[in-house]
């Protein structure tokens, strides 16, 4: 297994795990409407930043533990497979960012609470990264 793919499924790991607890810990925030549009939004602005915080740092320290273990793989180029893997993966994790980018500008032109749009936009950011990750692993194990 290269260095690579060890990376995406540690980040793949990171990204579903952080990110459900986050909309698993919000949902009542987002959908329970017990608190004004305000407090929500203050609420799930410091959530948000603090859960992008606790990803960066996560992230960095997999990646560090992943090039530990396998150091003379950690300085190799991407080879040609990679780059496939990596270029399939960033299409396919497009699609479904700009799906969510359509459905996020809906919520803008009716409306919607601001910590909904920012939350449907987050969303939309993790829904990316994890099809991208899903079709880099999927990619990997079937071969390109």
């Amino acid at each position: 297994m290269s260095f690579h793919e060890k990376s995406n499924i540690a980040m793949l790991l990171l990204t579903g795990g952080v990110y459900a607890w986050y909309f698993a810990t919000s949902a009542g925030v987002l959908f329970g409407g017990a608190m004004s549009p305000e407090d929500a939004l203050d609420l799930t602005n410091t959530k948000m930043l603090v859960t992008v915080g606790i990803i960066i740092l996560a992230s960095i320290v997999a990646n560090i533990a992943i090039a530990i273990s396998a150091p003379s793989q950690a300085n190799e180029d991407a080879d040609e497979r990679d780059k496939l893997v990596e270029m399939r993966g960033d299409q396919r994790g497009g699609f479904v960012l700009a799906l969510f980018a359509l459905a996020a500008m809906a919520s803008a032109m009716t409306a919607q609470p601001y910590h909904l749009i920012a939350n449907l936009i987050l969303a939309g950011l993790v829904a990316s990264e994890l099809v991208k990750g899903v079709s880099k692993l999927v990619d990997y194990r079937r071969g390109v």
